[in-house]
């Protein structure tokens, strides 16, 4: 099969013919129709703290059709089933993986760093305990957008927002909005959105946020007149130091900040700053079935609709090259590769 292969930090993505992946009991193989290119991808292949290595096959928002299925997979599933699977492949018989959360089994194994081949290729193995089902209403260009909604949600559920409540969104990229999409969505009141460009303003209003404020501005300043008060939540969407700090400082007392950017280096905090207020700091890592199922959901009744998010869809052999612009651009949001 072709697959695009990372050639190492800083060098171009290589299509290659490579094989395709074996399954193991409770797998299924998915053909990929299309594979999100996000951040993630873009940071690990810059090399530094990233874990992967040349050779490897990345890609974790992907969607297709089930092209074959292992003994040990539960009924329901059919060659042909349209799509849509957590980039985690758990053992499916653990506690963590039986409860729709694999990325907690201790024999996970993930498509993002290449652990396992991605779904940068035309095909993909995927564990069927976090595989979901697609409704025909769901596009593959949104179906290929399920994975950076569920960041965002399982974020926005974590906090735990009553109806009304005013938030805080810290960064303007796609988990931002995504952010922004699902408090809006669970009824939140004022949503105002902080990032170094305005770049993405309008952008951010048209997923539902209230107002957009640059972050060389006096933000506290600004919530405040938009809202008539501080905000209760603060999410920080932004992966680079020093955000989790200018979160506490922003923060009144007794009110939380959930974490969905943390940067992969070493960083630093006042945390008397933190306990005077008595703050809840909430670290959210990925998603869980759930989260992928209210996503596929909310897409196909239309209560939802992310595809501003996309700024192009691409074929194998464009692939390279739109990777490439996309890790010097500052204003790439989601490409989507096609594979079908």
């Amino acid at each position: 099969m072709k697959a695009a292969v990372f050639q190492g930090p800083g060098r171009p993505f290589a299509i290659e013919e490579v094989a395709v992946p074996a399954l193991r009991s409770g797998d299924m193989l998915l053909k990929v129709k299309h594979c999100g290119i996000c951040g993630t991808d873009l940071h690990y292949t810059e090399g530094g703290d990233s874990p992967v290595k040349a050779g490897s096959v990345l890609g974790h928002e992907f969607c297709g059709e089930i092209a074959a299925v292992r003994p040990g997979v539960a009924d329901g599933w059919n060659e042909g089933d349209r799509a849509v699977s957590l980039p985690f492949v758990g053992c499916g018989t653990c506690k963590m993986c039986l409860s729709g959360q694999p990325v907690w089994c201790r024999a996970m194994r993930d498509h993002a760093s290449g652990r396992i081949p991605g779904g940068f290729a035309e095909y993909v193995r995927i564990g069927a305990a976090g595989t979901v089902k697609l409704p025909a209403s769901v596009s593959w260009s949104q179906a290929a957008l399920v994975e950076p909604l569920a960041v965002g949600l399982h974020g926005v559920r974590r906090a735990r927002l009553e109806p009304g409540a005013d938030i805080l969104v810290v960064g303007a990229g796609p988990i931002g909005l995504a952010a922004v999409i699902w408090a809006r969505a669970l009824g939140a009141r004022h949503i105002v959105v902080t990032a170094r460009s305005s770049g993405r303003a309008e952008l951010a209003r048209s997923m539902g946020a209230t107002e957009f404020v640059q972050t060389d501005q006096d933000v506290r300043r600004a919530f405040r007149k938009i809202a008539g008060g501080p905000p209760e939540a603060i999410f920080d969407c932004v992966r680079a130091p020093g955000t989790v700090d200018f979160c506490i400082q922003l923060v009144p007392i007794h009110s939380q900040i959930v974490v969905l950017g943390a940067c992969g280096g070493a960083d630093m905090i006042r945390p008397t700053a933190a306990m005077n207020k008595e703050l809840v700091v909430n670290f959210a890592l990925a998603y869980g079935v759930r989260d992928f199922e209210i996503a596929v959901y909310m897409l196909a009744r239309g209560a939802i609709d992310p595809t501003s998010l996309i700024t192009e869809e691409v074929g194998s052999d464009g692939f390279p090259a739109v990777v490439r612009g996309a890790a010097s651009s500052d204003d790439a949001m989601q490409g989507i590769a096609d594979a079908g």
